[in-house]
């Protein structure tokens, strides 16, 4: 079976007898309604992986994911595209071994979509396995051809984090929200790098909604559905409401944050006459997920930063500084160790120790990443007491690589702009992010 090119898609598909009613209006037009995007591989865990893809019309499409040290160790998969979600579908794969490399392709009947040249992924270690892991974080990208993507997927990291703004939406339209999703994810360079790499991502204001904006905006719910039918989370926040999650690949745990979707809407979980930002839901989710957390390094990553951006916005932890003092408290007080916290927003990236020995037993370091585009805002890199580095500077992304076959277990974050050059680095063992 050949691969089919996206120009020859919906001539081809249309030849195959699925019982398609609705497939004539698509196959007709050449609007990219009817645009096949992805495939993308979204979450993967030790024994399970979820695979994403747009075909742009109704129908049953299939999966055969097959481990690629044993062929006979093969699987198929259905899932059915609707209108509903636009045309979005995701596959849900498990019982799969642990480090282990597979390939897929995509079929529609006997028509191949999408060939398993370059489709693959490899699902995470054992949580307690001492292994090497690395993994691509970022923010703020257009949805322009850029060769940042090509640097990631050269480096063959283990998993891609977007940390909002990741597109940019600045509309609460469905129909707009999904078109610049679908422009997103049909990036070149990007869409060759999440068809085998494992991606994750939450929000930030410009794929929320709009510049500084909280949850007290009319019509989110639009931007949520556009956004889980475009991601393939392991979660999307609870009850459909917010876009949290979490996961864990080998020796590191990831918390994905959605400081949007609760800011503004109800009285904060720690101070009941201020308002929130995390909401009293998110924050207690956050909270028990770190208590009961084994992982040797762990991430808490959001769109905005943790400080004070200094200006007319509000959208940053300064204004809602009780819960972020809250949240350090209460990692002091349950001694959580290895914890770094990651944001983005402000088209500057900088690196912030800050001096929580006192009340975490350690001090927490603040890494933020952004922009992927080529737009930055010297204005934002402000003077800071805890400030190590920082630097407005176009197309970085951060390269987070742990090992844990060594003791201690070490962490080197590393700020890359596009074509691989190094700006500053950080290194930390899991013995710098205990109490003493």
């Amino acid at each position: 079976m050949k691969e089919l090119t996206r120009r020859h898609f919906n001539s081809a598909l249309a030849a195959v007898p699925l019982g398609l009613s609705t497939l004539s209006s698509f196959s007709s037009t050449n609007d990219s309604a009817s645009e096949l995007v992805g495939p993308m591989v979204g979450h993967v865990s030790e024994s399970t992986a979820r695979i994403w893809l747009r075909p742009g019309v109704p129908g049953k499409f299939e999966v055969l994911v097959t481990n690629r040290d044993n062929d006979r160790d093969t699987r198929i998969v259905s899932a059915v595209s609707t209108e509903e979600n636009d045309f979005c579908i995701v596959w849900n794969l498990s019982q799969l071994n642990p480090s282990t490399s597979y390939r897929y392709k995509i079929l529609s009947g006997s028509t191949e979509l999408v060939a398993d040249d370059d489709c693959y992924f490899r699902t995470a270690p054992i949580a307690g396995d001492k292994t090497k892991v690395t993994l691509a974080l970022g923010s703020c990208a257009h949805s322009k051809s850029l060769k940042l993507w090509a640097d990631i997927e050269r480096e063959k990291v283990d998993g891609l984090v977007l940390l909002g703004d990741t597109p940019y939406i600045d509309s609460t339209k469905l129909d707009v929200a999904r078109q610049k999703h679908r422009d997103f994810l049909s990036v070149p360079e990007l869409a060759s790098l999440v068809r085998h790499t494992p991606t994750w991502g939450t929000w930030d204001d410009h794929d929320f909604a709009g510049n500084d904006t909280d949850g007290r905006v009319k019509e989110k719910v639009n931007n949520r559905k556009a956004f889980v039918e475009y991601r393939a989370n392991p979660q999307d926040g609870d009850d459909d409401q917010g876009i949290y999650c979490k996961f864990q690949y080998g020796p590191v745990e990831v918390f994905l944050l959605d400081t949007r979707w609760f800011s503004q809407t109800e009285p904060s979980p720690v101070d009941p006459a201020k308002p929130t930002l995390l909401g009293e839901k998110q924050w207690a989710w956050l909270l028990n997920s770190l208590k009961s957390s084994k992982a040797t390094f762990k991430i808490i990553a959001c769109g905005m930063i943790w400080d004070d951006k200094e200006n007319r916005e509000k959208d940053d932890w300064g204004t809602y500084s009780y819960e972020r003092e809250a949240l350090f408290e209460f990692i002091g007080k349950h001694e959580i160790s290895g914890v770094l916290l990651i944001g983005g927003d402000i088209h500057c990236s900088r690196l912030l120790k800050y001096k929580t020995e006192d009340i975490v037993g350690y001090p927490l370091h603040q890494l933020i990443v952004s922009p992927i585009h080529d737009q930055v805002i010297p204005s934002l890199n402000v003077p800071h007491p805890d400030l190590v580095m920082g630097s407005a500077t176009p197309h970085v992304w951060l390269k987070l690589d742990v090992d844990a076959t060594q003791s201690p277990a070490t962490l080197k974050a590393e700020w890359v702009q596009m074509d691989g050059q190094e700006m500053w680095e950080l290194n930390v063992t899991e013995a710098d992010l205990k109490k003493a």
